[in-house]
């Protein structure tokens, strides 16, 4: 299973999933107690990917969710720092928000 730390973020909770058919893609889950949390990926379908950036989309309740102060929809062509800044802003938003 792969793992990727994003600067020293560490998160209050990650679940790290890694396409066994594949071999070559990432899929990082965060949860935050705030009820957000973010998926994290870099595959052959993501924006970046083949600069070997990253694709963040933000979620509410385990759901996509389009309706944040952060973004209205998935962040593409990220560094490692930039998704560390953006799972900070995340996990810092107030629940409802």
């Amino acid at each position: 299973m792969s793992y990727i730390k994003f600067g020293m973020y560490e998160p209050q909770q990650e679940f790290i999933i890694s396409d066994q058919e594949n071999g070559n893609s990432m899929k990082h889950i965060y949860k935050f107690s705030n009820g957000y949390g973010a998926s994290v990926i870099q595959s052959e379908y993501s924006y970046g990917h083949e600069d070997g950036l990253y694709e963040l989309a933000v979620l509410k309740d385990g759901e996509l969710c389009y309706d944040t102060p952060i973004t209205g929809d998935i962040i593409g062509y990220l560094s490692a720092d930039e998704v560390t800044e953006y799972l900070q802003r995340i996990e810092g938003l107030k629940e409802g928000e």
